[in-house]
């Protein structure tokens, strides 16, 4: 009898490492706002994001796809001479993007991607996303009696960092799976899952560091989006790396479809 597959909740580094180790089913969650920007542009059209964890090596693809969309941040603004910041609503405010490639850099999710890169599969999460990432995992798991690694994201490189919106949203989203959780990330589970119940999606997104940041600089109408369940309906997965002259300095990502399997 096959043993039921079970959901590991770890953050940062600790659970790119996990994921790799275990081979299992990464899902990297950026809850403000990488995991939620990738989602939505792929709901708008783009064909592939091209995912790096570094500023130069995006502009080194760019020389490569001069027609790309360039679409990151740093510091929580968008880099100088990119299309879009790493924003839900300026995506949302853009015409539809069909058949685009689209180039991505982000202080924090983008790292926790490519550190994934070893696991058997890696998808990008959020709550707003969750209602079709949840059953196409837990389907998944169950048949290939992979683990699934949920990680918070954090801020990369600060290990110690907690980000409320990232545990809460893996939280919630082990919830939808429903698979179990292992017995060494209960603990840090029940937790999260309780402040949850208690205090609810859109206030611990607002009431983060990160949040209260990027309302300072204008990003209020992105924290409330991002907050929202079900509001970005593509789930990326990886399918490829991407190199610069030789070197891997990132992932490709594509919308998952039912061909792809996971």
């Amino acid at each position: 009898m096959t043993a039921t597959p079970l959901i590991y909740f770890c953050r940062g580094a600790a659970g790119c490492a996990l994921s790799c180790r275990q081979a299992g089913v990464a899902i990297v969650v950026d809850a403000l706002r990488a995991s939620v920007t990738m989602a939505l542009l792929l709901t708008s059209g783009v064909a592939r994001i091209l995912v790096t964890a570094r500023v130069e090596d995006a502009r080194a693809l760019a020389q490569h796809y001069p027609d790309a969309i360039l679409v990151g941040e740093r510091g929580g603004e968008r880099i100088p001479g990119f299309h879009l910041g790493n924003s839900p609503a300026e995506i949302l405010a853009s015409p539809r993007m069909d058949g685009a490639t689209a180039i991505f850099t982000s202080s924090n999710g983008a790292q926790r991607l490519v550190a994934c890169r070893e696991a058997s599969c890696v998808l990008v999460g959020s709550v707003a996303n969750a209602g079709v990432l949840a059953p196409t995992v837990r389907a998944q798991a169950c048949a290939t009696g992979r683990p699934v690694v949920l990680i918070a994201a954090g801020k990369w490189p600060d290990e110690q960092f907690v980000s409320p919106e990232d545990a809460a949203s893996c939280a919630y989203l082990a919830e939808m799976i429903g698979l179990p959780v292992a017995g060494e990330t209960q603990e840090e589970y029940v937790e999260w899952r309780e402040a949850l119940h208690r205090q609810g999606l859109d206030a611990i997104f607002r009431e983060s560091r990160h949040a209260q940041r990027l309302m300072e600089i204008g990003y209020s109408d992105d924290v409330l989006f991002c907050a929202r369940p079900d509001t970005a309906p593509a789930l990326p997965v990886v399918v490829d790396d991407v190199r610069v002259g030789g070197r891997v300095v990132g992932a490709e990502l594509q919308r998952l479809t039912d061909e792809m399997g996971v």
